[in-house]
């Protein structure tokens, strides 16, 4: 058993303690095929937290990947060459490969000096729901991994026969639900927000 004493919720969330647990539990319910990834050919890309209306996100984003670099869980990835002309190069989550986590003191909005990433800005990145035929609660089997590791108080809870419930208000999207999520088939459907607020300077 591991020490929360000694562990920050960043390096927990780097991979060393979470896939190892993870990955335990999806043994557990038999899930032992390889997540899908991410599909480029979608229009939506999930924005780091903070982040201005896409049209501006593009037109303003140098590609300059400091927000890569200040990401403490390694989250924010460089969108490839797949996701179309404007959009490569431009930081992105994939929060099955690691979802954010939420810091407190925001570094990647810090490290954003062409300032598509904002401290005024909403938080909330995607928008969630739980496929209550692929949940394991929903399923009669005991599960609580998303509720136990998700880093925004009150957006996970439950009801009264121990299922999760998503508090659409409250939930960032962050994706950490969905990264630990050891169903056979992944639970939790995460969408990237298709509008975000327009920053006037």
């Amino acid at each position: 058993m591991v020490d929360r004493k000694d562990v920050s919720r960043r390096d927990f969330f780097r991979g060393k303690l979470l896939k190892p647990i993870r990955d335990a539990a999806r043994r557990s319910a038999g899930a032992d095929a390889p997540r899908s990834k991410i599909d480029y050919s979608l229009t939506l890309l999930q924005r780091p937290p903070g982040a201005v209306a896409e049209g501006q996100f593009l037109s303003s984003c140098t590609r300059c990947g400091d927000c890569i670099t200040a990401c403490p869980p390694k989250a924010i990835r460089i969108a490839p060459p797949e996701a179309g002309e404007r959009r490569a190069g431009t930081p992105y989550i994939d929060a099955i490969h690691q979802a954010c986590v939420m810091c407190t003191d925001t570094p990647c909005i810090t490290a954003c000096e062409p300032g598509v990433l904002r401290m005024e800005l909403p938080l909330k990145m995607a928008t969630v729901r739980i496929d209550p035929v692929a949940c394991l609660p929903y399923q009669g089997q005991p599960c609580s991994m998303c509720i136990d590791h998700c880093p925004v108080e009150g957006a996970l809870s439950t009801d009264d026969m121990k299922r999760p419930v998503i508090d659409s208000t409250v939930c960032t999207g962050c994706g950490v639900c969905m990264q630990v999520c050891p169903a056979p088939r992944n639970a939790v459907e995460l969408r990237p927000l298709d509008s975000r607020p327009f920053a006037h300077d």
